[in-house]
């Protein structure tokens, strides 16, 4: 990973204690405050939080340590570290906390950086569990959903089809000032910020494009994040990655952030309401030549402040699942943001007609590339055998998270438990928020030896060789990536007809979005392909042939790899 700062030895001997996912938070955190601080020498005092917190390397409380040394915690290491200044000196700086609209004052802090670090051991389930007093509609709808899963469902499915009608609704935009490509008559580029680039003639500053990312974690928009990580590298172009979304961030150590500079962002400190002081810092020091946006609303929230300053700047969304919350989610971003968007890359039909024929996006700035080829793809397709002799294997992968709807999945394994005990095994592959729940579920219906749980970090490709056929019970989908890699793998796949799934999976294999008939028809479907080897092998033929025609459009990396090609010149 990237270091932006000057080492002193004290930073060696501190880095020895921890863990690298800890090191590699450390070095984002220092990272971060000598941009925003340059040439001031900071004393980062490091603490070990809780399994039930989040790292806390860039907010408020990194500075007057309200987190840490206020509440009693002790250092477990200090060190000091510097970076060099690029242009002109923010050494006085005031910090505004957007969360407590409270003014920092700089010398207040006395120089020093309170960086609370947590566990490995800490998930998002150990936090969601020590979260404050739940209100006594949550608990209800949490009790609900545990205890009545498919009455919860009725009510679930009511809420979803209001907000699809709300998605449907015009987005009221912002008036137009400074749009993708141009500058407007009469609006002129941030002085101040143009002042500070144009006097730097003698630094040689590296190409580089801002690839803001939800989090360092399992997912596909995540997965999609770390690809473009690699194929800006490929390109000769330095990848700095921004997150903005609480988290662990274990995907931090991986390879694809080895070369980037990541900055984990946590509520990012500023100077004033309106002023952006890290991008600031990075269009000083780097020639930056674009942004991508994969699911990441800090940024979205920052490209009129980039239009503005820098119109040259070429914004890229991604955008993988039409949501049912915030009216749309983040595609509702992308039509609010869109006149400071150059280019919205889909990966669903489904996404591309709701950006252009529902809500008036130019067509020629939407593209649909899939994922193909991501982690998995169309080449050389097998069919995968299942041998007669054993229990029918049926998969679930995924986070463990309400999208995926795991409770669905586990009513299945009940449902086909007591139609044929022992007939069908269940692996369920994936970690996340509702891990306890999924596991309270497990044991109230007493399936504790008929569905295997695995974790998010054990090997999918084991779970696709072991699996006869793939159930994606979500109730929102764009296309899953499991879905291209179960196919790839030579299973065929059984889904909730939702999103764009239907453009991979026939209409033999698509279930009723509902639980209760999503359970009966998937275990229909089930038994008859357990019962008939030809049906399922039909069922995967059908979907191998849709998966070649659909690889046959431009693929996200072959659109990406030509965007970074233009930009590294």
């Amino acid at each position: 990973m990237q270091r932006l700062f000057r080492m002193y030895p004290d930073f060696r001997r501190c880095l020895a204690l921890l863990t690298q996912r800890q090191k590699a938070l450390v070095v984002s955190a220092v990272n971060y405050h000598t941009l925003v601080w340059p040439e001031k020498l900071l004393t980062f005092q490091i603490y070990l939080g809780k399994e039930w917190q989040y790292p806390r390397l860039t907010d408020a409380s990194t500075m007057d340590g309200s987190l840490t040394a206020k509440v009693g915690l002790h250092p477990v290491a200090s060190f000091s570290a510097s970076g060099s200044r690029f242009g002109r000196d923010k050494n006085d700086m005031s910090v505004f906390d957007r969360a407590s609209g409270v003014a920092i004052r700089n010398e207040e802090s006395d120089g020093i950086r309170y960086i609370l670090l947590t566990p490995d051991d800490a998930t998002d389930e150990s936090c969601h569990q020590h979260q404050v007093t739940e209100r006594l509609p949550v608990r209800i709808y949490k009790a609900f959903e545990l205890r009545a899963p498919i009455g919860f469902d009725y009510v679930r499915e009511l809420l979803r089809r209001m907000a699809e009608r709300r998605n449907n609704r015009s987005i009221p935009r912002p008036e137009v000032s400074v749009v993708a490509g141009q500058r407007i008559a009469g609006e002129e580029v941030n002085k101040d910020c143009a002042d500070s680039v144009l006097s730097l003639p003698h630094l040689q500053r590296r190409r580089a494009v801002i690839i803001a990312m939800y989090w360092l974690q399992s997912g596909g928009a995540e997965q999609w994040g770390l690809e473009t990580i690699r194929l800006a590298e490929q390109a000769g172009i330095v990848p700095i990655v921004i997150t903005d979304r609480d988290s662990q961030q274990p995907w931090i150590t991986g390879v694809a952030c080895g070369a980037a500079l990541v900055l984990p962002l946590s509520r990012p400190i500023e100077p004033h309401p309106g002023a952006v002081p890290v991008l600031d810092a990075l269009y000083e020091r780097y020639d930056i030549r674009g942004i991508l946006i994969h699911h990441c609303q800090w940024m979205y929230d920052q490209l009129s402040w980039v239009k503005r300053t820098h119109p040259e700047t070429y914004v890229v969304d991604s955008l993988h699942i039409l949501e049912y919350v915030m009216r749309g989610g983040f595609p509702r971003q992308a039509v609010l943001h869109d006149q400071w968007i150059d280019l919205h890359h889909v990966i669903s039909p489904q996404l591309e007609h709701w950006m252009v024929r529902v809500h008036n996006i130019p067509a020629d700035k939407v593209v649909d590339a899939p994922l193909i080829g991501l982690t998995a793809n169309s080449a050389a397709l097998r069919y995968k055998e299942r041998g007669s002799a054993s229990p029918f294997v049926v998969s679930f992968i995924g986070r463990m998270a309400r999208q995926k709807r795991p409770e669905a999945f586990i009513l299945l394994a009940r449902y086909l438990e007591n139609k044929r005990p022992g007939a069908f095994r269940f692996i369920m592959h994936g970690s996340g928020e509702m891990d306890g729940f999924v596991d309270r579920l497990i044991h109230r219906y007493h399936l504790e030896q008929v569905i295997e749980r695995r974790s998010g970090a054990a090997p999918v490709a084991r779970t696709y060789g072991d699996g006869d056929a793939l159930v994606v019970s979500s109730i929102n989908e764009g296309i899953t990536l499991t879905t291209i890699e179960a196919i790839s793998a030579g299973v065929p796949v059984l889904s909730a007809d939702v999103g764009s799934q239907g453009t991979l999976v026939p209409p033999v294999g698509l279930l009723p979005r509902l639980t209760a008939s999503f359970v009966s028809s998937a275990a229909k479907a089930l038994m008859r392909m357990a019962d008939r080897e030809p049906d399922r092998r039909r069922l995967w033929e059908d979907e191998a042939r849709r998966l070649v025609e659909f690889s046959k459009l431009q693929s996200a990396d072959a659109l990406f790899s030509k965007l970074f090609e233009q930009w590294s010149k």
